[in-house]
């Protein structure tokens, strides 16, 4: 009797793949012989190597054997375990390095930090995505494909179908080298980590490749032997060839397809093909559009999406973008209020914009942004941004300024110039909650000790640069949310705590020495109409006047 097989879709790992890549760097460390003989030397190590290897192995490793900087070899152990561990296996251990008050202590536990060996080696791989972007295989002799269906894969597709047979010669036993992969078997335990590599979506979930490979279907296929627990190897490399798609769940069929959260009408842009689980169609984009997936989506690629906001006030509501991929795009002279909860934030392209953001569990990612002012809290950091992340990354960014909270160093890649840094100066009612919500408790903020590695030794000032103390304001959210925080969630550093304090003062002296003046009714008048005409020439000159008149309809509208 034939039974139908679940429909299977099988594409790389966004994480790595969009998040992970630390593009500049030469990839001669990246070769599948090198990091076999990485892995092989990892195996000889006992349990400090194998499954695990500990910081200090990778380290001594690396700069022997990959020459690497000890700052380099930190910078993509550090990113593996945010990208290649679930947040609570990472936050925990981050919380406590954090705690430290000793540099000694603080040395010892970095030394025993520990990531998956195959994970770190499977990673070190993925960096050479880059080298399709210019065209030069170094790692093969195979020519750039030239055919019209190459073209049209996204590049990370093409370098899975390219170079998966040397990804899996990276697995390969060591009593199974010089073998051909139809002769090689594969372990259960290669296969769980060659799924690192792919995300695997069936019966409408997203599923680990070793569970999908176990189902008697594809067991079947791929020559699963039940005594040996091993696959033949060629078998799944054939298994996910034939898979391969291209992410179904991007930003742009959110745009096509998702339901519409907000959309200004304007004229249309251009026409776009949407990437359909099926079929493919074209649909119009228009100007201003935030759309969320919800209704098509597993709930681990759920997404909001944002093109085009502009000249305008965005405030969404924490429910709506609660654990989701926020993909925020073209952006200008926008203010942006994201306070929730979400898993990573990518901002693309953006400009004179303001963005202020809830904890990210993951990434926020910013690629292309000029003059921006971020607000954040992250566990990993890249406009005026505010915000709280776990991971914060920065590439070809240019006059940004970001607030941020985060327990890991920010990441200032290539094309990063003119960056200010500050700490995180804001809060809103329901933060408390949130943080609690993304397993993000506030014990250090790194934001002042930002790693730029394609920095030239003595470059670093002109790449970033700390925010003036006399220069650092509290920022005010213009209005109310649910919640109980009623203050910083972050002790700021003495100087900032000064200049804040100072600005208070400055403000308490003026109210002061105006009751002091003892001004009558008249005066007081002609005071308040002098006040108020300097005030509106200010917004005037500043262009303030414009988000001012748009807070004034928002609370109208509520």
């Amino acid at each position: 009797m034939h039974v139908d097989t679940p429909r299977v879709l099988v594409w790389p790992n966004q994480d790595i793949f969009k998040h992970g890549i630390l593009a500049g760097f030469p990839a001669s460390f990246g070769t599948a012989e090198n990091l076999s003989k990485f892995l092989m030397y990892c195996r000889t190590k006992g349990k400090n190597g194998w499954p695990n290897v500990c910081y200090a192995i990778w380290e001594s490793y690396a700069q022997r054997n990959f020459n690497m900087t000890s700052d380099l070899a930190c910078l993509f152990f550090e990113s593996c375990r945010h990208i290649c561990m679930p947040t609570k296996d990472t936050s925990a251990w981050d919380d406590r390095y954090s705690a430290c008050s000793s540099e000694d202590t603080k040395s010892r536990m970095r030394d025993k930090v520990s990531v998956n060996t195959v994970h770190l080696a499977l990673y070190m791989y993925s960096q050479n995505v880059t080298l399709m972007q210019t065209q030069k295989f170094s790692l093969r002799s195979e020519e750039f494909p030239t055919d019209r269906k190459a073209k049209k894969k996204s590049i990370d597709v093409r370098f899975i179908e390219t170079f998966l047979s040397d990804i899996i010669k990276i697995l390969s036993e060591p009593d199974s080298k010089g073998l051909p992969l139809d002769k090689q078997p594969m372990s259960v335990a290669n296969v769980s980590s060659l799924g690192v590599m792919f995300t695997v979506y069936t019966e409408n979930s997203i599923r680990p490749l070793h569970e999908v490979l176990q189902q008697q279907a594809h067991a079947t296929v791929c020559s699963f032997s039940k005594l040996t627990q091993t696959y033949n190897t060629q078998q799944v490399r054939t298994w996910l060839l034939d898979h391969m798609h291209a992410n179904p769940f991007t930003s742009k069929r959110c745009l096509m397809h998702g339901k519409t959260v907000y959309q200004k009408p304007g004229r249309p842009l251009r026409r776009s093909s949407d990437i359909s689980l099926e079929n493919g169609s074209s649909n119009t984009l228009t100007r201003c559009r935030i759309t969320v997936n919800d209704h098509e989506t597993p709930k681990e690629h759920r997404l909001l999406a944002m093109q085009y906001v502009s000249r305008q006030i965005s405030v969404l509501s924490p429910e709506t973008l609660l654990n989701h991929r926020v993909h925020v795009t073209h952006c200008n002279d926008a203010s942006i209020y994201l306070l929730s909860s979400m898993k990573c934030v990518s901002v693309k392209q953006c400009s004179r914009t303001t963005l202020v953001t809830g904890p990210v569990a993951g990434t926020l990612y910013l690629t292309g942004c000029i003059n921006m002012r971020i607000i954040s809290i992250a566990r990993r950091v890249v406009l005026r941004i505010i915000s709280i992340a776990r991971r914060v990354v920065l590439r070809n960014c240019h006059s940004c300024k970001l607030y941020i909270l985060t327990p890991t160093r920010p990441l200032l890649l290539a094309g990063c110039n003119d960056i200010t840094l500050a700490p995180y100066n804001t809060y809103y009612r329901g933060l408390a909650g949130h943080l609690s919500h993304a397993t993000f408790s506030v014990v250090k903020n790194f934001w002042d000790q930002p790693a730029s590695p394609m920095c030239l030794d003595g470059d670093s000032g002109k790449v970033y640069q700390k925010l003036p103390p006399e220069q650092f304001h509290l920022f005010s959210i213009p209005f109310n949310t649910e919640g109980t925080t009623t203050g910083l969630v972050n002790k700021l550093p003495p100087e900032y705590e000064e200049g804040t304090m100072r600005a208070r003062d400055r403000v308490n002296k003026w109210y002061d020495n105006v009751q002091k003046c003892e001004l009558s009714e008249t005066q007081t008048v002609q005071l308040a109409a002098t006040l108020q005409a300097r005030f509106h020439d200010w917004l005037e000159t500043t262009g303030h006047h414009k988000e001012l008149e748009a807070l004034i309809r928002l609370r109208d509208k509520s």
